[in-house]
């Protein structure tokens, strides 16, 4: 008997020396610490106009001065990592451009009525409602030659935005679009 109850006593022995060695439990939070969020990461310049592009969702019209009206929709897709830009023309879809972020860079693929496909980036702009897209490189060039070599567009307000569109090669030279577009219609959540 006098064995287990040494056996018995040098278990408890044992037992608090674990429990003194072990790591000292952190105090608890107060209430005001704990409602401090951590932080947030810093949101690079091409994520910022990413965001900037999502407030378009939805449908937008402009005159194109011959009677016609050009309407340009925008939607999320593949999980809200890229944004579909459609342009039509008399119910005919005749350009579509898809906007996503690389590292810290925006990108614009543009399959256009031209016949050929330029991609842009976003030059770094003071104004955030200013979004300034720069050739990055075209494909179809050298049988398609008309190009839209840059675009700018004016976010104005919720309703309002302007597209400068930079026009090169072919046979009539340089010149440049210039649409104003009213929103018509909030994509559905």
């Amino acid at each position: 008997m006098k064995g287990l109850l040494g056996l018995a006593l040098g278990v408890a022995a044992l037992a608090q020396t674990v429990q003194s060695v072990e790591a000292p439990q952190p105090a608890p939070q107060t209430a005001a610490a704990a409602a401090v969020p951590a932080p947030a990461a810093p949101v690079s310049p091409g994520q910022a106009s990413f965001d900037r592009l999502k407030t378009l969702f939805g449908q937008w019209e402009a005159p194109l001065g011959n009677g016609k009206t050009i309407v340009d929709t925008f939607q999320p897709f593949a999980f809200g990592s890229a944004i579909l830009a459609e342009e039509w023309v008399g119910g005919e879809q005749v350009t579509s451009t898809v906007f996503y972020v690389v590292g810290s860079e925006l990108r614009a693929d543009h399959y256009c009525d031209y016949g050929n496909q330029p991609r842009y980036f976003a030059q770094p702009s003071d104004d955030p409602n200013t979004i300034d897209l720069a050739m990055r490189d075209v494909t179809n060039l050298e049988t398609n030659p008309r190009h839209f070599h840059a675009t700018t567009w004016h976010l104005t307000d919720a309703t309002h935005m302007t597209q400068d569109w930079q026009v090169e090669g072919g046979p009539k030279g340089s010149g440049s679009v210039h649409l104003e577009f009213v929103r018509r219609e909030t994509a559905q959540s």
